[in-house]
């Protein structure tokens, strides 16, 4: 097995980026997840001769495999990802295609848990397993009362779209039952959700109105999501497609509240958008095409900070850089690059690592996909 390759980027935000996957797979899919005592973890994908292997990354620990199915499905808007109870339990979370005549995008959603450091054998999330369903875009996420809770998307129910549904654990047992929390949404975008110790559960997502917009929703829970209220526009864009953008949302908790960043394609003001989620008012607008798959983190000092991908050009060459800005106390953006431009980069993830923000992406260079970690200063 070849040896991780260590690369250093030299650039005023950066410390040092680090190649995490082997190289002689095919990575991506990077994510984030927290446990309890403030440690991050960092998992991906690779792909290998043998199927689909699954890694974790504890803080700077070394790389750690973790049992999946050799077939999970690995589509960056519905990856594989890990979340912890508070006692410790991690909870993989997965799809697995189950195309049919009917539909080449039915599918199950299905989960492990780690107890005690051994790994239970996975199950479904939902309860209604017959083929030709589509269950899947899963997001999970740890509750204040020391349980993990998951917002998927599920069968359809109505003229257009999919259902955004919810379940969450129980001491000792993986999930329950599941409910419906709005039932006309996009069908194929992520989730993202937040939760607080005060009862604030906040879910972001893209919807689908009647008029066949597909901007994002927004939804609320002040009692620890045993009710949630109607959805609402986060922001009117006005987007109307008739496809699956295959973009969602970010959302983080910031010093002045929920801050929410997405991509949009509407006419006249495409690209990411970055605003607070109550007064709606705009942080950050990075205009046109060039521009996505945004992803937001926030940190106690009350700073927040988006990474994104930006294509560009050099001569006949067209790649992705991994953008960085971050917003202080005051408001002030500060906006640099994180990627070698030698390499097409794109799927940023990030989080606040307790001294320093921790960034990672997916890194392309000569038919080789790795996924990269980077630190900031």
């Amino acid at each position: 097995m070849k040896k991780l390759i260590l690369l250093l980027v030299f650039f005023a935000q950066i410390s040092f980026a680090q190649t995490v996957s082997n190289p002689a797979n095919q990575a991506l899919d990077p994510s984030f997840a927290l446990k309890s005592n403030g440690d991050v973890v960092l998992s991906w994908v690779e792909k290998s001769a043998n199927g689909v292997l699954f890694f974790r990354k504890v803080n700077q620990g070394p790389a750690e495999q973790v049992p999946i199915d050799k077939k999970a499905s690995t589509h960056a808007e519905g990856m594989p990802k890990l979340a912890y109870k508070a006692d410790g339990t991690c909870i993989l979370l997965y799809e697995m295609n189950r195309p049919t005549a009917a539909s080449r995008f039915n599918g199950d959603l299905l989960y492990a848990m780690e107890v005690n450091g051994v790994w239970q054998k996975p199950q479904h999330i939902h309860q209604d397993t017959a083929a030709g369903l589509s269950h899947s875009f899963g997001k999970i996420i740890s509750l204040p009362n020391g349980q993990v809770g998951a917002y998927w998307l599920d069968v359809k129910v109505g003229p257009k779209g999919r259902t955004l549904v919810t379940a969450s654990t129980a001491p000792g047992l993986g999930f329950g039952d599941m409910k419906i929390l709005d039932k006309q949404t996009c069908e194929c975008c992520r989730i993202d959700a937040l939760a607080d110790t005060k009862g604030n559960v906040d879910v972001i997502y893209r919807d689908l109105n009647d008029k066949g917009e597909r901007d994002m929703g927004y939804i609320h829970s002040n009692d620890f999501g045993k009710t949630y209220t109607e959805s609402v526009p986060l922001y009117e864009d006005h987007w109307k497609v008739n496809a699956c953008p295959h973009a969602g949302p970010s959302l983080v908790r910031g010093s002045k509240g929920l801050e929410a960043a997405w991509y949009t394609g509407a006419e006249g003001s495409s690209g990411v958008k970055w605003a607070y989620q109550g007064s709606k008012k705009m942080i950050l607008h990075l205009l046109g095409d060039k521009i996505r798959m945004p992803q937001l983190a926030s940190n106690p000092k009350g700073e927040t900070a988006l990474v994104f991908a930006e294509i560009k050009q050099e001569g006949d060459r067209y790649y992705k850089q991994i953008g960085f800005v971050v917003k202080d106390l005051s408001g002030k953006l500060t906006k640099s690059y994180v990627s070698d431009p030698a390499f097409d980069c794109s799927y940023p993830a990030i989080k606040w690592g307790g001294k320093s923000w921790i960034i990672a992406y997916e890194a392309v260079k000569e038919e080789v996909n790795q996924v990269v970690q980077v630190i900031s200063k």
